[in-house]
C-alpha cells in the first residue's frame, strides 16, 4: 500500500520525542519494516497533502523497486568496491545533518578522519531531521553554495 508506507516512512520514521522510530525499523522481528514505524497523526509541517499525494502516485504508477534495489544491492556494492579497502577520500567533502534525525543515533561521524583525507565540513542543522532538504531548503541550499564557492577553482 504506497499511501501507508509513505505515510509512515515521512511522517513516522521521526515521530517527535521518539528516537527510537528508526531503530525499531531496522530491528528484525515478526513484522516488516514498515509496520515497525507509527502512523503518524498528522503530515510534517514541511510537506503537504498534495506533494504526499504526488510520490503516492508515482510510487503506485512505478513500484518501489527501484529505490529498493539500493538496499537490495548493498552487500554486491561491498564486493565490487574491494579493491578499494584502505583508500580514502581526498577531494572535499561535506556532511549536513539534522540534529533531530534518529538515523544519528546508529551514524557515526567520529571516525571520519580515518576514510575522508581532503577537506571535510560537517554541517548540524538544529532541529532539523531526517528529510532534511525539504525541512529546511534555504538553509541546506546556502550550505551547499558556500561549500560549493570554497571548492571552485
Amino acid at each position: 500500500d504506497p499511501a501507508r508506507t509513505m505515510r509512515r516512512m515521512i511522517g513516522g520514521l521521526q515521530t517527535p520525542g521518539d528516537q527510537n522510530a528508526a531503530l525499531r525499523m531496522l530491528t528484525p522481528g515478526p513484522e516488516g519494516l514498515i509496520d515497525r514505524l507509527p502512523e503518524p497523526d498528522a503530515l510534517p509541517a514541511w510537506i503537504t497533502q498534495d506533494e504526499l499525494d504526488h510520490y503516492i502516485n508515482e510510487f503506485t504508477r512505478t513500484g518501489f523497486t527501484g529505490g529498493l534495489n539500493w538496499y537490495r544491492n548493498f552487500d554486491r556494492n561491498w564486493e565490487t568496491t574491494s579493491n578499494l579497502a584502505g583508500a580514502t577520500i581526498v577531494v572535499p567533502s561535506l556532511f549536513i545533518a539534522g540534529t533531530a534525525d534518529p538515523v544519528l543515533s546508529f551514524t557515526r561521524t567520529d571516525r571520519v578522519s580515518e576514510v575522508i583525507t581532503g577537506p571535510y565540513r560537517e554541517v548540524m542543522i538544529e532541529g532539523a531531521g531526517h528529510w532534511l532538504q525539504q525541512e529546511r531548503p534555504d538553509e541546506v541550499n546556502a550550505i551547499l553554495l558556500e561549500f560549493f564557492e570554497a571548492v571552485t577553482w
